[in-house]
């Protein structure tokens, strides 16, 4: 199995040898047969690969990205109602996240586009005027 760092985050040098692969057009069960990986992240890779190149692997997960409620109904709209593919979607709308594509539409699905709506994160401020 590739060389793992925290869990199931994959090292630097494993991404560099995955760009490099991806870079000659090889397809994601080639890339997880040569690099000892999952095809589920293998595949993961050559979409995020096909939407943002090189630095898509490479920062993947670096930064978490908010993502405006227009954009994601759009993405939502062409996978659901205009049967685009999951990777379609991605390249199309520039979206490296195969995760959030499949979020977006599971949201959807089940609450409809208000699902959709960006929601503050993280703790609530405290009052400190309560006190």
């Amino acid at each position: 199995m590739a060389e793992k760092k925290q869990g199931a985050k994959y090292d630097a040098k494993i991404r560099r040898r995955a760009v490099k692969i991806l870079s000659t057009g090889v397809g994601h069960r080639a890339l997880a047969v040569e690099l000892g990986i999952p095809e589920a992240t293998a595949r993961q890779w050559a979409r995020s690969y096909a939407v943002g190149g090189q630095s898509a692997i490479m920062n993947a997960g670096a930064k978490h990205r908010v993502y405006p409620y227009e954009l994601k109904l759009s993405v939502v709209k062409d996978r659901l109602e205009n049967g685009m593919s999951v990777r379609e979607v991605m390249v199309k709308h520039g979206v490296p996240s195969e995760s959030s594509v499949k979020t977006w539409c599971r949201q959807y699905r089940a609450n409809g586009p208000e699902a959709l709506v960006n929601k503050p994160r993280g703790r609530k401020p405290r009052n400190r005027a309560e006190e």
